[in-house]
Order: C-alpha cells, then structure tokens, then sequence
C-alpha cells in the first residue's frame, strides 16, 4: 500500500478493515473527500483478514499480523510446529482465515450489495446441506419441512410454534422491540420443551457467536432472521458462505481498491500513536511510519478500532460517562478453530451419503452442565474447498472447525486445550479415520471475533458526544446497527460515512439491511 503521506487531509480513518475501508471508499467515492485510512498491520482486512499459504514465509511475522489484524494467535496444539510448515512448504496453495470466519446471505447480503456500488466483485460460495449432530452425536441430515430426526413429533411441533412466533415479525422495527428482551426470556415464553428451546438457541448463537441465550439479544436474533428471510437463504443451503482465494481479505481489499480508484490514500504499518484533540476538536494524528513519527492534521477522524483497543488510544476523560460504559460492557465473542489440510475429503470419512459441501454441527460439543463454559459450547465444521475450490491446492483438501466461547474463557490456556480436545474426539466419533489423512493442523484462538452489546445497553453512537470531528465505525458502533461481523462493519460503515457527510448512504442498500 501507498508509502507517500500528505500532511492534511479532509478524513483521517484509523485501521484498514471492513468498515474502515468501506467508510475511505463512501467518503472518496460519493463525497469527494481526501481520504487517508493508516493500518497498522502489514496488510489490510482486520479481523476478517486472511493470507495465501504460499505467503507465509516467516513464522513470527505471521503471528504479529495474527494478533494485530485479528487479535489471534496461533495454538502450540497446532502441528506439525508452524516452522516446521513453512519450512516444508505444507501450505503452499491453500486459503488460511484469521480463525473461523463464514458469512450469511452468501452474495445477496449487506457486503456484497455495497462492494457493487463499486463495481467490485463478491465471491462468497454457500453451504449445500447440513447434518446436526445430536447429544449422542449421531447424525441427522436437515431437509426442507421436514422434522428433524433427533426430534419427537411433539419436540418438533414446538420448535415449529417458536418459528411462526418470528414470521409474524415484518419489519427491523418490529423486531427492535425486542432489542432488551434476551433470547432466553423470549424462547421461554413461547416453550418449555427443551430440544426446541436448544435448536431456536443455537440459531442465535449461529448470528451472534453468543453461546449463553442470556446473554444473546432477541431483537438482535430477529433483525437477522428477517434478513434470512429476505435474502432466501436457509439452514440447508447459505446458512454460512465461504470465500475463495484470497479468503475474506477480498471485502477490505475491493472497498481499499474503491477509494483509492478515487483519491485515497491506504497506508499500512502505520501505527497511530495519538489522536490529536484540541480544544474538543479532532485536528489529526500521531503515526508512526517509515521509523518516523509523523503529525498529519485533518479535521475529522474515523477511528475504527474495537472498544478495548479505541479506550488506550483516547484518554476516557476525553469521552462521556454512557459511551465509556457501554464500551467496556460490549462483549468480545471468541473462538477456537482450526484449518486442515487433508489428502482427502471430509465427506468421505462422514459415514452417511451427504453432498460434499454440507455444513455438521453439534450444539452440545461440552455442555454448560459441566460447569467449564458459559452456554454449550457448539461446534461447526465445513468442507472449505468443497464449498470453495480455490482454496486448497489441486488434489489437496481444506476441512475447517470452530467453536465459539467468551474472552475471558479464550485466555484460560486449559479450557482452550479442553475444547480443541472435545474437538479431536468429536472428529473421531463422527468422522472415523479422517487422521489418517491429515497433513496439517493450524490451530488459532481469537478474543475478539464479533462484538456485540449487553441485552440491556444500547449501541454506542458512531459520532462522538464529546469531542467535534471524531467518529467510530466498526461491528459495535451505530444507534441502528443491525447484525455482527461481516455483515455489522459495513452497515456501521455506511452509517458513519453518513453521519460525517450529512448524506443519507443507506439508501443504497435493500431496506431490510438499512
């Protein structure tokens, strides 16, 4: 990316990922700003960055950029040793994620209709199938209106009633009523028949990473089921998308390319140091690049840094009670995953006839009944290059899994290696022999993979109450930001693009994703 700094600019937007790159494209683009976006990482994405494997040359720098990009770092459960991968060359060809990383509404959601605007491609390519694996984990193929083999037919006919209960829900307003009503209280008011309470909350967690339904927003849970709805995906085919080579990187890079297409300036390994705020206004940064410590002014800044990471760059006292508040309550999801490269394919080693490209989970890989884990810890695992060639290497194949825990239970090493044996032995049960045909495995854990608000607590606004000129965008900033990760960044992009140019970027997306 660009080297060659001006000393002004109209906008200045701290971090280069979804919503950092897609706020410097708006803002070029259609406001005609000069626009600089710093990065502080060697390369761009954020959290949804990704690397080719032929690109990992060096096992230490590939950790940093893990760590600054994603806030990931790499497991001592992964093997071979990730030297000793690089040294032999083992992941030359393949697509590695930053951890576990899937979208909803394959090419018909929020980030494909804005990378358009810019006459930028999406390339996501959808799950065909799904088998649920149930207590025993057996497995039980998932059809179309059909009941489900793990339940009875009064268990079904209850799962059933909670699913009409959202249909009748029409628009974002309808379900943002229920925005301070947890999924829990919700589910539970319409049925106390177990197996459909778990299905309806493994679907939140499904949205929100979120494994504890108490701590999972109903409202939030809706606004996504109405955008299923809308986009025509279902459990059996787009209940997650995968992107091809060069992985999810490809969001940041299209909205980087648009605004630069327009002017903007993209600079990485340029660590800002300080927000300059002068008499409660934003007049520009400190940032580190090249060795030098540089001033560069602008009038306004997009800071797009998640809330633990935006509070050690902005002295509290600076920002309002309410905001600092919600901030520190915001809750880090997390996740365990693992990206394999085998000599086979997954669905080889399934036991039952599945298309090649269906999506497995189990809800019940450790249940909260053991006491480790806040909620049932689920877990996910999909073929990669079934659903997207182009991400393994001719006659090789790449089988993910993930599972999604809290941050503080992601720094507990013990509970981390508890999951990932949960993991192995599932494998084991399900997939018998699938070992034989491993090459690698790369092990990642995340503390931060989506963010979202306490049941109880607002979103925090993407202007800044306190200081004039400062700005958040980000998959935790926006009053009406509606979904997470993906999804989440760019509408807060659009939303803080508007709220700085006065302009109304919604507009441009179908209604359901305004």
């Amino acid at each position: 990316m660009k080297k060659n700094i001006s000393d002004s600019y109209d906008a200045i937007i701290v971090g280069c990922g979804i919503a950092g790159s897609a706020c410097g494209a708006l803002l070029a683009a259609m406001d005609q700003k000069k626009v600089l976006i710093l990065e502080k990482a060697s390369q761009i994405g954020g959290r949804a960055t990704s690397f080719r494997g032929e690109a990992v040359t060096d096992a230490t720098k590939f950790r940093k950029t893990l760590a600054v990009c994603a806030h990931s770092w790499v497991s001592d459960r992964t093997r071979p040793g990730l030297d000793t991968m690089i040294k032999k060359k083992m992941l030359k060809g393949y697509v590695l994620e930053a951890g576990g990383r899937g979208a909803w509404f394959t090419n018909r959601g929020r980030v494909s209709q804005a990378l358009s605007l810019f006459n930028k491609a999406s390339i996501f390519y959808p799950n065909e199938g799904f088998v649920w694996y149930d207590h025993e984990w057996k497995p039980h193929i998932i059809g179309r209106k059909n009941k489900y083999g793990w339940m009875s037919d009064e268990d079904y006919a209850e799962m059933v009633k909670v699913h009409k209960r959202k249909l009748q829900l029409r628009t974002i307003a309808d379900a943002e009523k229920l925005d301070h009503v947890t999924l829990k209280d919700w589910v539970e008011g319409i049925t106390s028949n177990a197996l459909a309470q778990e299905f309806h909350y493994t679907m939140g967690t499904f949205q929100t990473i979120i494994n504890d339904p108490a701590l999972n927003s109903a409202g939030e849970n809706l606004k996504v089921f109405l955008q299923v709805q809308e986009t025509g995906v279902h459990i059996t085919n787009g209940s997650w998308a995968f992107a091809g080579s060069p992985g999810h990187r490809f969001i940041s890079e299209g909205f980087a390319t648009a605004a630069q297409d327009n002017g903007a300036d993209v600079v990485t390994e340029a660590a800002v140091k300080e927000i300059i705020i002068e008499k409660g206004k934003t007049s520009g940064v400190m940032v580190k690049t090249g060795g030098k410590v540089l001033k560069i002014k602008a009038p306004t800044v997009i800071c797009t840094l998640p809330p633990k990471e935006l509070l050690k760059l902005i002295p509290e006292t600076l920002l309002s009670p309410e905001f600092v508040r919600l901030a520190k309550r915001i809750i880090h999801t997390s996740m365990v995953a693992a990206q394999i490269g085998m000599n086979k394919p997954l669905h080889e080693f399934c036991g039952i006839n599945v298309d090649p490209r269906s999506f497995y989970h189990t809800s019940m890989l450790i249940p909260e009944s053991e006491g480790l884990f806040r909620g049932n810890v689920p877990l996910d695992i999909i073929a990669m290059s079934a659903i997207a060639p182009t991400s393994a290497p001719e006659g090789k194949h790449l089988m993910g899994m993930a599972s999604s825990i809290l941050a503080d239970e992601a720094h507990d090493k013990k509970k981390v290696n508890v999951v990932i044996d949960r993991m192995l032995k599932f494998m084991d049960t399900a997939f018998k022999g699938w070992q034989k045909s491993v090459e690698w495995m790369l092990f990642t854990v995340g503390d931060t993979c989506i963010l979202w608000r306490h049941p109880e607590d607002e979103w925090a606004d993407v202007k800044c109450a306190t200081i004039e000129g400062l700005y958040f965008a980000g998959d935790t900033y926006g009053k009406r930001i509606n979904e997470g990760g993906v999804e989440g960044a760019v509408h807060s992009a659009f939303i803080c693009a508007g709220a700085v140019s006065g302009k109304d970027y919604l507009q441009y997306l179908p209604s359901v994703f305004r």
